[in-house]
């Protein structure tokens, strides 16, 4: 970090939406202990132009979206609120990797476990995880529905329109700055 000024590496800084949630509120705390600067979004994912106005006045070098209707008191309130879940969950997440595109930064989506089921293939306790390429198989709620939807769409998104490289790149970043602590 800091090295931009002497040639090096761009300086991080972290554009970060969800910030009521768990992974939200950690992705910052993390951030903070790892004396990384950043902020969390103001915009509404359903809201282009909100999210436009985040990215430009912010200036990040990642965006993280922790953000999505997960619904009140739990999941079932999505199950009544179809639209305002499909509004969020699926058209709200690809507006903001379609704006991350636009602007050629590197987006970095959150989603949920509650897409996959054990399987003959991923059977309790045989240590056997799911992958991130595997097709979700679980739509037992319409939570789940709309994640696995956004599942598959945003792996074909980033494939087409951010190229292979850049996926791993992801990752590996991520995995480095955030959770190896890794100047």
């Amino acid at each position: 970090m800091g090295a931009e000024a002497n040639g090096g590496e761009k300086q991080l800084k972290f554009l970060i939406y969800g910030r009521t949630g768990w992974i939200g509120g950690l992705l910052g705390k993390l951030c903070e202990e790892r004396g990384i600067e950043y902020e969390y979004g103001s915009g509404r994912l359903e809201n282009r132009l909100s999210l436009e106005a985040d990215i430009t006045a912010v200036k990040p070098s990642h965006v993280f979206n922790a953000a999505g209707v997960t619904g009140r008191p739990n999941v079932d309130w999505c199950e009544s609120h179809k639209l305002e879940t499909i509004r969020t969950n699926v058209v709200g997440t690809l507006t903001l990797a379609d704006v991350c595109r636009q602007n050629n930064l590197i987006l970095i989506n959150y989603a949920t476990g509650c897409i996959f089921e054990y399987d003959s293939s991923h059977t309790v306790r045989s240590g056997i995880a799911f992958k991130e390429h595997d097709t979700p198989n679980f739509t037992g709620s319409f939570y789940s529905k709309t994640k696995a939807m956004v599942y598959i769409y945003i792996y074909i998104y980033i494939y087409i329109y951010i190229y292979i490289y850049i996926y791993i790149y992801i990752y590996i970043y991520a995995t480095l700055y955030l959770f190896l602590n890794v100047n």
